[in-house]
């Protein structure tokens, strides 16, 4: 998704972002995003978090009551899910993977057990999957200022 509107400036701003750094909007600044960035259901739901959107260059943005909170994806979540799943979080594929397997492997055995294997698989998985992401350096915990939306 490209930007050829008036809001050009703040759209080439984040093709020049890092991938995976949040960058705070006060909502005193920006009470609405540009007219390029669409609501999207797709995104890590968090506590506080009213809508969420994707823009140009791989933008995903979450709103908040009080500001919008924005970060470049490597892949569209809208455009390519499953791409947007390897690259930006395969976390939640691999824990997805190693549920189906500790489901498939127990289920043989004890089906009543299958579904409590998968879920803590899963869940462990998941678990161990964000905190690889905040050893290895991802900055997604870090705050900058974006500049003013024109």
């Amino acid at each position: 998704m490209e930007c050829n509107r008036t809001c050009k400036g703040f759209c080439s701003w984040i093709k020049e972002q890092p991938l995976h750094v949040n960058y705070n909007i006060p909502k005193e600044e920006a009470t609405r995003l540009p007219p390029c960035f669409e609501e999207t259901f797709l995104g890590e739901m968090e506590e506080g978090v009213k809508r969420q959107y994707r823009g140009p260059y791989g933008a995903h943005v979450r709103e908040f009551h009080d500001r919008w909170v924005l970060h470049r994806d490597h892949v569209n979540a809208d455009q390519d899910p499953l791409g947007h799943l390897l690259k930006d979080a395969p976390e939640y594929l691999a824990s997805a993977l190693a549920g189906a397997l500790a489901g498939l492997a127990t289920g043989r055995h004890q089906k009543s057990s299958s579904i409590q294997a998968a879920l803590l698989a899963s869940a462990l998985t998941l678990a161990s999957g964000k905190l690889l992401k905040l050893l290895n350096g991802d900055q997604s915990d870090g705050r900058g200022r974006a500049p003013k939306i024109d």
